[in-house]
């Protein structure tokens, strides 16, 4: 058996380690070996990861996103060694064996998220004092576990995930030399049957508050975009000046001048003291620099001169950038997160411009994709890439994978850049700062609009409180919206959110179809314009059928011409008939085929079979000459279906034949040229 360590998102271009056995390390007790069997290395070879540490970092793995989880961590377990190997052996499997029912390898971040859900087993074992997943073959502990999950509140998806995961390890059950003792679980019964909490769908952000959070987001990035020179060179300033503050801390350490901020080895032991010595040792106080740099901008908030301010301004600009990419294109958050510098581009299609973004996906196989954006976004990312433009500076050094990294954060001068990956936090003080709060108007919106998340809407929405943005809901309200004031069509949403299936776009856009026509207006001008040239229409119909020599057919057509010598005082002239008309009590509705003067007492057999219509039961149907053309191409369509597909069916040979004879009625009625149909007679020796 080969656990060999390859790269799972580059299988060439990752450095083999020696090949072990776990099962059989684990087996003969073997735990100098098998705690430093190597579980993750970077490209470089250097080793990130062994067996016998409790956090098993597998970054180099997932293609450098910052925004996801990277790590197993098993410290919980650390008092059950039992357990612990037992789960390390699992996610060891899962890596390098087999982690699905097909061939296909699960990705490191779906293994990462599969494992989360395992830890809520294996909590339940460790609480319970149990040293395997076998405990769970033992009925009274399946049933303790049952009610541990009732108990937790967990909604069908969660539980179905959990069920999902312990199965997951049921396929290792060969390769682990185990028996768990218990067979696979059906998931999605056992869900349904612990919990009536349903899916709740990502929440759609009330109108007025996506124009506020939208608007202002755009507000932000077109004035700092227009100035982005000067705040970039700004960040700069502020840098050299703390480099040179700490030059000079670091020199008086060296040289004893400043002794008790480190130890005896030279390691900074007072971080704030230090802190504060750098920035009492800068050649200038920030607030200078900031006002001697920005003091030409037009329109600047002198309160940004102050510097922890103009730190949290920095961090609005980022959070607003990143809105404007997430809002107006539907990208995922992990698709966002992978946007670069050079990321956006325009594109002429048939003499229009399309703004485009370009990004990775990961969600159908990883690969590059392209979304099409509003024109803000090429103002974002090139803002972003100048905020951030010296933290890549700072991190090219030491990682090549990150040169082009667009969301980057230094909290503190002193740390290297990091990658943003607390969007959720971000975008919800991004809220809370500009008070973007519930109204009762939007709470109402919210549950009109959301229609599948009642219970969310209870947990997470309070009226008067800021609203709780998360990257999702751009997703979620691009869709809603664009098929709710009718931009487009699910079709091209599936595209724009690269689905695979139309089935999960229609998901995203639930409830928006009854918000549209909850909007639509009546024109009630319009409206009794058209009900008038409707009863003037009708009106004439039935005049000109009564009054002229047109030959009709149909039940009540051909009591029309039988009437002509003999006009009843409702057919006499054009005023009584619209005075019916308009009372209701003479009505006339059209098809193709027939009129029919029944209006919606009609028996409606017509439906079915239009040869109904020909010799209505009720007496009301009317066919006039343009009615008999379509009979007539009828009769020519069918004749020729049935001629040219001799073995029918009985059913429908039958309801072929009754239009064929009504039509054939019609068109003698109307004197029109036609050959009776014969069906062929098939002969068979007996």
């Amino acid at each position: 058996m080969n656990f060999a360590m390859q790269h799972p998102t580059n299988p060439s271009g990752i450095t083999k380690h020696q090949v072990y056995d776990v099962v059989a390390l684990a087996q003969n007790q073997d735990w100098k070996t098998l705690n430093e069997v190597i579980i993750c290395q970077d490209i470089m070879g250097n080793v990130v990861a062994h067996f016998g540490e409790n956090r098993w970092d597998i970054s180099p793995y997932i293609s450098g996103r910052g925004n996801y989880k990277t790590t197993f961590d098993f410290t919980n377990y650390a008092a059950s060694p039992p357990l612990l190997l037992e789960l390390k052996l699992i996610v060891y499997g899962w890596l390098y064996h087999r982690s699905s029912r097909t061939n296909q390898a699960s990705k490191p971040v779906s293994l990462i998220t599969r494992f989360s859900k395992l830890k809520t087993t294996y909590n339940f074992l460790l609480q319970g004092r149990h040293s395997s997943l076998s405990a769970l073959s033992v009925l009274k502990v399946w049933i303790d576990f049952e009610n541990t999950l009732v108990n937790a509140n967990y909604a069908q998806p969660s539980l179905s995930q959990i069920f999902g995961s312990i199965n997951a390890s049921l396929l290792l059950q060969s390769w682990l030399k185990v028996d768990f003792g218990f067979n696979t679980i059906k998931s999605k019964m056992l869900s349904q049957k612990l919990s009536t909490k349903k899916s709740q769908q990502t929440l759609v952000i009330p109108e007025l508050l996506a124009d506020a959070i939208y608007g202002k987001a755009i507000e932000l990035v077109t004035f700092a975009h227009t100035n982005i020179d000067t705040l970039v060179l700004l960040k700069c300033a502020l840098q050299e000046n703390y480099l040179e503050g700490k030059a000079i801390v670091d020199n008086k350490i060296k040289l004893g001048i400043i002794k008790y901020l480190t130890d005896e080895s030279g390691n900074i032991i007072h971080n704030q003291e230090y802190t504060n010595q750098i920035i009492k040792h800068q050649p200038e106080p920030a607030s200078r620099i900031i006002k001697r740099n920005l003091c030409s901008i037009k329109g600047w908030d002198s309160d940004l001169n102050n510097g922890n301010h103009l730190q949290r301004y920095f961090g609005q600009l980022i959070a607003a950038c990143y809105i404007c990419c997430g809002a107006f294109s539907g990208m995922r958050d992990s698709e966002i997160g992978e946007l670069t510098t050079d990321s956006y581009y325009r594109e002429t299609i048939g003499g229009r411009d399309f703004h485009m973004l370009q990004s990775h996906t990961f969600k159908l196989g990883e690969k590059n994709d392209t979304w099409v954006a509003a024109p803000i976004a090429q103002k974002a990312i090139e803002l972003a890439a100048g905020l951030t433009q010296q933290l890549r500076e700072m991190l090219s050094t030491s990682s090549e994978t990150l040169i082009k990294t667009l969301w980057l954060s230094q909290m503190f001068r002193n740390k290297p850049p990091t990658i943003i990956c607390d969007w959720n936090e971000r975008l919800r003080r991004f809220c809370q700062q500009f008070n973007f709060v519930v109204t009762q108007a939007d709470y109402q919106e919210c549950l009109k609009s959301n229609p599948l998340s009642q219970a969310k809407i209870d947990k997470t929405i309070q009226i008067g409180k800021a609203w709780p943005l998360t990257s999702h809901q751009f997703r979620r309200s691009l869709a809603f919206y664009t098929i709710k004031h009718r931009l487009g069509t699910t079709i091209s949403l599936k595209q724009q959110f690269k689905h695979l299936y139309l089935q999960m776009t229609e998901w995203y856009t639930n409830g928006a179809h009854t918000a549209s026509l909850m909007n639509l207006n009546v024109d009630s001008e319009l409206q009794a314009i058209l009900d008038s040239a409707r009863k003037h229409d009708t009106t004439n119909k039935f005049f000109n059928m009564m009054h002229s020599d047109q030959l009709l057919s149909g039940t009540h057509g051909k009591a029309i011409m039988a009437m002509r010598d003999n006009i009843p005082h409702i057919y006499s002239s054009r005023d009584i008939i619209y005075n019916a008309v308009q009372k209701g009590t003479l009505t006339l509705h059209g098809s193709m085929h027939s009129y029919c003067k029944n209006g919606y007492n009609c028996d409606m057999d017509g439906v079915v079979n239009p040869a109904f219509c020909v010799e209505c039961s009720s007496d009301s149907s009317i066919i006039d000459e343009e009615n008999a053309k379509w009979w007539q191409a009828k009769h020519h369509d069918l004749t020729n279906y049935l001629s040219n597909l001799q073995t029918v069916s009985p059913s429908i040979y039958s309801h072929c034949i009754t239009q064929i004879r009504a039509a054939e009625i019609v068109m003698k009625d109307f004197g029109m040229d036609y050959t009776p149909y014969k069906h062929p007679v098939e002969i068979v020796e007996l």
